[in-house]
């Protein structure tokens, strides 16, 4: 199994760096907010957390452990008068799992001014990602997962759309126990272009991206679970970054989170907490903004049937 997984990885990365380098910034930026509340609050150190339903936008290897009929979804305000949204539902068929999802951003109506300044009307923008994803183990403790989306973006009149892909696997060594590691390749696919007063604008690029980590997790006494998550992701564009995340979780159902990103321009902290009760899972995170962007309030909920 470890064999399987290193040439996995190996792979992954070698498709990742052959990929030709562009001199702009890639497009479609929404796509590297990290999507559900409880992975916003652990800093995005979730590729190797991911199981079930939420797994369709991190790593669809998790999507094995989807049970029965599982939902998602979540909102998110934003600066600027952002918002965000998702949802995903997942179920099992012919002993894979799989989902389909939603992403959207999109803003309030934007002022539009002519030349001279004058207010002549509003505008809009927004961003759309239709995402299909299957996961199932292959062996002992090792999992594989594919999925597939459709991205569109539109900016007042203008759109532009795209197809990407994206792979993932996960492994947990029987040899110690609560331990998983995990690997995600994600946005992998080609650029599009914006047809802009007749002519075809620059490329637009997808901002692909390679995460990869580890978690662990314990029992802390009777009543009381810890998982650290430590993970790096390298996206087409950025600058590699860390991501630390860790879950205090009580039988009860409450759980306490914290995340740190490292050499992020975009934020660098978050914090939240959630709560199960039975098949229900509900979660709040927050996430101050660097830049004077202002601080992110996130909230989402999973159910299973």
């Amino acid at each position: 199994m470890y064999r399987w997984f290193c040439i996995m990885l190996a792979v992954a990365t070698i498709a990742f760096a052959s990929r030709p380098a562009h001199a702009a910034q890639p497009g479609f930026a929404f796509l590297e907010i990290p999507t559900g509340a409880r992975a916003s609050a652990l800093g995005g150190a979730y590729t190797s957390v991911a199981r079930g339903v939420d797994a369709a936008f991190w790593n669809p290897a998790g999507l094995e452990a989807v049970h029965g009929v599982e939902v998602m979804g979540g909102h998110y305000e934003l600066f600027q008068k952002l918002r965000h949204d998702h949802f995903a539902v997942a179920g099992r068929l012919m002993g894979w799992g799989l989902s389909g999802s939603l992403r959207a951003l999109y803003s309030e109506a934007i002022p539009e001014r002519d030349d001279l300044g004058n207010l002549i009307g509003t505008f809009g923008a927004n961003d759309l990602e239709f995402g299909l994803g299957a996961g199932r183990k292959i062996g002992t403790g090792l999992a594989l997962g594919l999925s597939g989306q459709v991205i569109h973006e539109r900016i007042a009149n203008s759109g532009a759309t795209t197809y990407g892909f994206g792979l993932g696997g996960s492994w947990e060594p029987s040899s110690v126990s609560g331990l998983r590691l995990a690997l995600s390749g994600q946005n992998l696919g080609p650029s599009t272009r914006y047809r802009i007063d007749g002519a075809d604008g620059a490329p637009v690029t997808l901002p692909a991206a390679i995460q990869a980590g580890g978690s662990y997790a314990r029992d802390v006494g009777e009543h009381f679970n810890l998982r650290g998550a430590l993970e790096t992701r390298i996206a087409r564009g950025r600058n590699a970054i860390g991501l630390v995340g860790a879950e205090l979780s009580s039988s009860s159902g409450a759980a306490l989170r914290l995340g740190l990103r490292v050499n992020d321009t975009g934020s660098n902290f978050s914090m939240g907490a959630g709560y199960a009760v039975r098949s229900l899972q509900l979660d709040y995170a927050f996430v101050p903004m660097r830049l004077d962007l202002g601080d992110t309030h996130r909230i989402s909920f999973a159910t299973r049937f």
